[in-house]
């Protein structure tokens, strides 16, 4: 979330806005100050930020062939870059004053063309986690994907159960929010990542090219508790805003 702000923060630098504030989950600025196309520019750069983010880490998942707990980091990163740009499409008829809502407004897009294109985005949405749902299963060892049970046991632990903890922490850490948007997405868009949930458990992946390091998922790396601090240190302070002049 905070790299997709950042993609506003500095297109809003890169159109010459005035008074840019960049917080923890919105980036402030007069946006009825700027032309339509500068303005479109400034809603589209977070959305799309988001996008490359899917899109990078999805390709540096299909590439790696060692699963691990960098590999989840990077594939849980493909998920919710992708949830970020294509989440806000299907959101777009119902917030207007969101970053695809807005634009499409701007752009007097008529009614029916946004609930296309929102119903259009859910469904790539959809299909893009359905795939990448093949990572997370590749996760368990064989004999762990090849029992229907043990896959859903080992399914939930690793999906469900980081879920549910995940979605208290970023809903504490998106506090304070200047709209209810701000809270609704940490709540309900980690939701997405259940959509296909039931077809990774449905039949087991082949994993003969699969190089699974058991000791990186079951022993937490200081490095990473690390990273997480520093991760909660960035948000905090970013409470009080980054401001351009």
């Amino acid at each position: 979330m905070t790299l997709h702000e950042l993609g506003h923060f500095v297109a809003a630098i890169l159109v010459h806005a005035k008074n840019v504030t960049l917080h923890h989950n919105f980036v402030s600025t007069d946006l009825f100050a700027m032309s339509t196309s500068r303005a479109v520019f400034y809603s589209g750069a977070g959305p799309l930020v988001s996008l490359l983010i899917g899109i990078c880490f999805h390709l540096v998942c299909y590439r790696q062939k060692k699963r691990g707990l960098a590999f989840l980091f990077k594939l849980y990163m493909a998920v919710f870059g992708y949830i970020g740009f294509l989440g806000y499409l299907a959101i777009a008829p119902l917030f207007t004053y969101g970053d695809t809502g807005y634009i499409f407004q701007a752009l007097h897009f008529p009614t029916w063309l946004t609930i296309v294109i929102a119903i259009m985005g859910a469904l790539v949405l959809y299909l893009i986690i359905s795939k990448l749902m093949r990572f997370f299963v590749e996760m368990g060892t064989g004999s762990i994907i090849a029992d229907k049970k043990s896959r859903r046991t080992f399914m939930r632990a690793l999906i469900c159960y980081p879920l549910y903890i995940g979605i208290l922490v970023t809903t504490f850490l998106n506090l304070p929010v200047p709209s209810v948007l701000s809270l609704i997405y940490p709540i309900f868009s980690p939701f997405a990542l259940m959509w296909a949930y039931d077809s990774a458990i449905a039949k087991p992946y082949p994993t003969d090219n699969m190089s699974i390091d058991i000791n990186g998922i079951n022993r937490i790396q200081p490095v990473w508790l690390i990273i997480l601090f520093l991760i909660i240190v960035l948000n905090r302070f970013l409470v009080y805003g980054i401001n351009v002049n």
